[in-house]
């Protein structure tokens, strides 16, 4: 499952263990008759509900998982003899308890619940959502645990079972479950009643149903059908969709060993969806915006998004669907394969969006995250519903990526595919842990995964290796030492007995693309490379999860060198790592300003986003008002020669990267160095977007509304407002809808708090529109009063995956009295999901505040020396 709010990000969420709430081992479900009756209109579903189960142990009682479940009539049949059971609810444990007179015998039996549900408005278990129409739809979104929300079960990953689900619906109405359809037949009464094929023996959580207006279009993959199904009248947006849909099936068909399982592959663009997608079997749920878009009109970033969530929902099918983890706490086997397979049919399909090196950069994202103490190990325990909600984030999904695509490199390509395989075929339709996991790789490669992987999985952090290089004769001798790396400066710099194994590849200035790979497994080792180096990398290559801290004259060496000896993976990587020395005052700003000014000429759209991420960061957190000017002027000067030859208009036959790094360098140049050139162009092109948005293209149009709305007025704010009623594509819409969080204007600020919680704006929205205003140093403070006077309306929105994104967004606050005022509120009114999302954005700011006392100073020295210089 992806999830998105405003951009796509993971929420980083808590585990605090409370008491068990699993299910006595005393039956094992074998099949579920489902049918379901939705009532759209009263917003209440009937059921019918019949499992077959083997008894493990003569027992007066069955416990089932059950959620906002009316019981009518429940009655168990086992030995030739049915029993009405007695259902005796317990709210708290999300349970009931079915008990009968006489014990029931070992052995098979089967329960039958007549039952009334609640089509809920919080986008979790069977729910209620609308098209842009007014037309209603029920859908399902049942992991982790709101399966039992839609019909009593066995809601854990390892009872496995199959499914016959049927769905009663108006006759103007489609029906789509995990399998195809196998009778349609009239009534009752003025209804039609869809029966689908027997599912394949799957986890409770990836049941699925919707049931409403839809309709699609239709491709194929080695001989699988696949829809791509969309609310009326945009249909034609899911073409894209389908080519990437078609391309992913058969890339995975071939890489697994193991054809496609389901019989058919349908995927459906839902308004109302709180996650960005879920991986149901065959029946994959998107949120509209990443499924469907204007093939012609449509960014290149949002192209790349769509392809790369799809590939990770079909990646599962296999890995999380096929093979299921046997318990929540392996949650990392789904998401985070998910995550790194993803990338693999998307980079055979487009190699010139270079996807490697977005994966690159999401590491380096990902060990921001793991760089807090407030972290946790990818394997960890979870028992309770919140507590499981809570794995679902960056370290399931990023750091498992990561860690898994070193575990590539170190084991090469076709060896660590050939473990991927064995382990599938040999828990395929089953349930599997960790250990089968890296025991299967251990086995296939002869190499000792089963030793390294947990140093990886079950501890928390990540290491930083220091490298000292010294040369002697022709050759250099390195010294490498590892400790787990803090963005607290006190927690760096104390002592910690971490170890990693650590699979890493040496490469030198001298070395040329010669690489010496290792496995480092001591506190500190040292090894030797040919030729006399003045730098010496640990990540060639740049597919290891670790920081490099490097001695001053080696930065200054690597700063020379970048361009012409290092490739964009490696010259990313060496940035995180010498900012990552920054963080903790290991080197100076100005180290990093100097290795950036190294790379002026860099035109690589990968290298140049993660630059401009950088030179933001220290806007926002380290100029000191006085040397604000001076600070624009530097970057001006520095970015403006790469502007003027991308070029403010695509050219004809321009790659693909042409186009997002024009809109990144034009955000730059107009937010962080506020170039008046560049103020002046956005307004009028952010006026011709508004007028006609087929006239500008799309990555730059975008950018061009959130610049003109620094300075916009009311009418401008008014005519964007006015875009989001009637937009093209989904795409639109979220461009428009995103630029009101952009004005500084403290009044349209205000209104476009007010705009979000009203019923205008979709539930899902809501709080994504509101954390922008608080990423907005403008609307900083007026956001998070405004939160806070009306924590009951925020609290409600956004659905079950949006309850620590106004936690989590706090943490770009940088002052010690917003601090306290998020530890006095959060104190008052805790958010059940959030405990370690608010734990780290407490963290983070005291973070922010440390490094602003220890960098500002340094910064304005530097600019004293180099300010006028820009990029010369």
């Amino acid at each position: 499952m992806k999830r998105i709010f405003a951009v796509m990000t993971f929420l980083v969420l808590t585990i605090s263990l409370a008491a068990a709430q699993r299910l006595p081992e005393i039956a094992r479900p074998d099949n579920y008759k489902l049918t379901f009756t939705p009532d759209l209109d009263k917003a209440r579903f009937e059921g019918d509900e019949t499992i077959s189960l083997h008894v493990l142990k003569s027992t007066p009682e069955i416990t089932l998982n059950a959620v906002d479940i009316d019981f009518h009539e429940v009655t168990i049949t086992s030995g030739g003899a049915t029993q009405k059971a007695k259902v005796t609810p317990d709210k708290e444990k999300e349970m009931a308890v079915l008990s009968v007179e006489k014990p029931l015998p070992a052995g098979s039996a089967t329960i039958h619940v007549t039952y009334t549900g609640i089509l809920n408005n919080e986008m979790r278990g069977l729910y209620l959502g609308k098209d842009d129409k007014g037309r209603k739809y029920a859908a399902t979104q049942f992991e982790a645990t709101d399966a039992r929300r839609a019909f009593p079960s066995f809601d854990e990953p390892d009872y496995k079972a199959t499914f016959d689900i049927s769905a009663v619906a108006d006759k103007d109405q489609v029906a789509i479950s995990n399998q195809k359809v196998v009778s349609d037949t009239a009534g009752p009464d003025n209804k039609h009643t869809i029966k689908f094929a027997t599912t394949a023996k799957m986890s409770s959580y990836l049941a699925a149903l919707v049931v409403g207006h839809f309709e699609y279009i239709e491709g194929t993959a080695d001989g699988v059908p696949i829809r791509i199904y969309s609310t009326p009248g945009k249909k034609e947006m899911g073409k894209f969709a389908l080519e990437a849909a078609e391309y992913i099936l058969g890339y995975y068909d071939k890489y697994f060993g193991i054809k496609y399982p389901y019989g058919k592959l349908d995927l459906i663009g839902l308004p109302d969806f709180s996650a960005g997608a879920m991986e149901n079997t065959g029946c994959i749920t998107f949120r509209e915006v990443i499924l469907l878009i204007d093939e012609k009109q449509g960014s290149v970033d949002l192209k790349k998004t769509i392809a790369s969530v799809i590939a990770h929902e079909m990646a599962h099918q296999w890995f999380g669907d096929l093979v299921t983890m046997k318990w929540w706490d392996d949650i990392w086997l789904n998401e985070g394969f998910a995550t790194w397979m993803s990338s693999k049919p998307v980079a055979k399909w487009k190699p010139e969006w270079n996807y490697d090196l977005d994966d690159v950069s999401g590491t380096g994202g990902t060990l921001n995250t793991d760089s807090l103490a407030n972290t946790r190990p990818i394997h960890q325990a979870a028992e309770t519903p919140a507590q499981i909600q809570e794995l679902f984030d960056g370290i399931a999904y990023g750091k498992a990526a990561s860690v898994l695509r070193m575990l590539e490199a170190y084991l090469g390509e076709q060896t660590f595919r050939a473990g991927v395989n064995a382990y599938l075929k040999e828990h395929q339709y089953a349930n599997a842990t960790a250990e089968d996991f890296w025991g299967a790789q251990a086995q296939t490669s002869k190499k000792p995964v089963d030793r390294v992987m947990p140093t990886w999985v079950k501890q928390s952090g990540a290491p930083i290796i220091n490298v000292k290089a010294q040369c002697s004769g022709n050759s250099t001798n390195v010294t490498l030492d590892q400790r787990r790396y803090y963005f607290d400066r006190s927690k760096f710099e104390a002592n910690n007995d971490q170890l990693w194994e650590i699979p890493l590849c040496l490469r030198g200035s001298a070395t040329g693309k010669t690489v010496k790979c290792e496995l480092l497994t001591k506190k500190e080792e040292s090894f030797t490379l040919p030729g006399c180096s003045t730098w010496v990398l640990t990540n060639a290559g740049a597919t290891g999860y670790y920081r490099t801290g490097y001695q001053p004259d080696a930065i200054r060496a690597l700063a020379s060198d970048a361009e012409s000896k290092l490739t964009p993976a490696e010259r990313i990587v060496v940035k995180n790592d010498i900012w990552a020395s920054v963080r903790v005052g290991q080197q100076p700003v100005g180290d990093y300003l100097a290795f950036a000014q190294g790379l002026k000429s860099d035109r690589n759209r990968a290298v140049v986003e993660g630059l401009l991420g950088g030179f933001d960061f220290i806007d926002r957190y380290l100029v000191s008002d006085k040397d604000r000017d001076q600070f624009r002027n530097w970057l001006r000067q520095y970015l403006t020669p790469a502007m003027k030859e991308v070029g403010y208009e695509p050219k004809a036959g321009e790659s693909d990267e042409q186009k997002p790094m024009r809109a990144q360098l034009f955000q730059a140049l107009g937010y962080d160095a506020r170039d008046p050139e560049t103020l002046e162009k956005a307004r009028q092109l952010a006026d011709k977007a508004l007028s006609d948005p087929d006239s500008v293209d799309t990555d730059l149009a975008s950018t061009a509304l959130s610049l003109s709305a620094l300075n916009g007025d009311s009418s401008f704010y008014d005519r964007v407002l006015a875009a989001i009623k009637n937009p093209k594509s989904p795409e639109l819409y979220y461009n428009y809808l995103y630029t009101l969080p952009q004005f500084e204007d403290p009044k349209l600020l205000q209104r476009t708090l007010e705009f979000a919680i009203s019923p205008e704006v979709r539930s899902q929205d809501a709080l994504g529109v509101i954390t922008s205003v608080i990423r907005n140093p403008a609307g900083r403070d007026l956001a998070w009063n405004f939160v806070r006077q009306h924590w009951p309306e925020v609290e409600k929105a956004g659905g079950p995956f949006a309850s620590a994104q106004v936690v989590g967004a706090t943490g770009v606050f940088c002052d010690a009295g917003m601090r306290d005022q998020v530890t006095e509120f959060f104190s008052a009114h805790k958010v059940a999901a959030a405990e370690r999302t608010y734990k780290q954005s407490i963290e983070r700011i005291n973070n922010c505040i440390e490094l602003k006392s220890r960098q500002e100073p340094q910064l304005a020295s530097w600019l004293g020396q180099h300010g006028n210089a820009g990029g010369k």
